[in-house]
This record gives structure tokens, sequence and C-alpha cells, in this order.
């Protein structure tokens, strides 16, 4: 199994860095992508209220969320003001480093996608080997990279949804938060299941030879 042990550390390093509360127990939801439409960050605007405000349940409201990413400048206002107006809780990076994408990704605990089309995305494969959860829509390579999560079964590595739109993205988040707060033992199993998937070329390499094989015997 995978060492977490750096997680905890990789948290509160980047909490730190961007002015939010550091505070080992509260989930920390990251944003990576382009502001732009394809990418859904309108459908994040659009539930921001529902997730940092809180539900009677207790799974909304105590959050962090840090998003990251260029493009439309309608879209980057969203973020400046999501942090302005939520100080401590909400961190915008409006720009673009791969160095920023890593430090978000080891640090964070979820990553959201609600991309409306995605060939195939990677930062929910980076996010995976890092033990960060991802909850995306379920959409060309997002859907094809992240098992469902079935709490009866134990199995699966994230969250997906069907529509990309704000009801889906709320069912995605809603279940990954009640899962972090409310099953901590089942959370803990999700995120060495997602730092065990291996995207490696050479696990691809060796799944293309099996099927050369295969083609080679019933032609």
């Amino acid at each position: 199994p995978e060492d977490r042990s750096g997680k905890l550390s990789c948290k509160l390093h980047l909490q730190s860095a961007f002015n939010l509360q550091e505070d080992r127990n509260v989930p920390v939801i990251a944003f990576i992508g382009r502001l732009a439409f394809q990418k859904g960050i309108d459908i994040i605007e659009s539930i921001f209220g529902w997730l940092m405000n809180g539900d009677a349940a207790g799974v909304t409201g105590y959050v962090q969320v840090i998003m990251m990413g260029t493009g439309d400048e309608r879209y980057a206002r969203f973020l400046r003001d999501a942090e302005n107006n939520h100080k401590g809780r909400v961190a915008s990076y409006v720009g673009f480093t791969p160095e920023m994408e890593h430090k978000i990704l080891a640090g964070a605990d979820m990553l959201v996608m609600p991309s409306r089309y995605e060939p195939c995305g990677l930062p929910q494969l980076y996010a995976q080997r890092y033990g960060t959860v991802p909850v995306v829509h379920a959409t060309g390579g997002l859907k094809d990279s992240v098992e469902q999560y079935d709490p009866f079964q134990d199995s699966g590595t994230g969250w997906k949804f069907d529509t990309a739109d704000g009801e889906g993205l709320k069912y995605g988040l809603w279940n990954a938060l009640n899962t972090y707060k409310h099953h901590r033992e089942s959370w803990d199993r999700l995120v060495e299941r997602c730092m065990n998937q291996d995207f490696s070329w050479e696990r691809s390499a060796k799944r293309y030879i099996e099927i050369c094989k295969w083609a080679k015997i019933d032609p």
C-alpha cells in the first residue's frame, strides 16, 4: 500500500501558502482548469452559495476551496470575488504553473472537474496518485479513469455525476463530503485505492500487447 504519511503535511503547507485557516480536519476542495464554459467553472459558481453556507446535515459549509486557472475574465472575477467574500476559507489563483498545480493536488482532499466534455484530462490522474479524490462529470476520459464509489462494495476511486449542471455537481460533492465527514474509515480506504491506481505507460503497453495477442487468436 502507498504511504499516506505526507498527505497531512502537504495539506497544512497548502493552507499556509494560500492564507487559509490551518485546519487538518476541514475538507479542502480544489478546482484546476481553464476558466472557460467547457470546464464547467460556471457550474461551480452556480452552486457556490450552497457549498459555503452549510446544511442541516452538517455536510456542506465547513469546507475550504482553492481554485486556479486562467481564461475568461468573467470567471476570473468570480474567483477573486469568492476569495474576497470568504477570507480564510477560499483561495484563488488567477494564472497557472505546473508547480502550483501539483502543490494544490498534493494538499487538497478532493478535486472537482465538472467539464462539459473532456477527451482525456490529466488532473484527475495526478490527483488520484496524490490521494486526492476526484468528483467528475461522467464524460470522456473522466468517465474512463474514475471508478464510481460504492459504499456497499467498498470499491471505487471517486464520484461521477451524469449531468453537467448544478444538481449533478451537488450530488457528487455532497456524497464526497458526507463520506469524508461521517464515514472516515471508508474515506481512508478510498484514498488508498486512489493512490494505488496505475496509469503508467507500462500498464498501457501491457494492455496493448494483450489486445494484439487476442486479435491474432481470433482474427
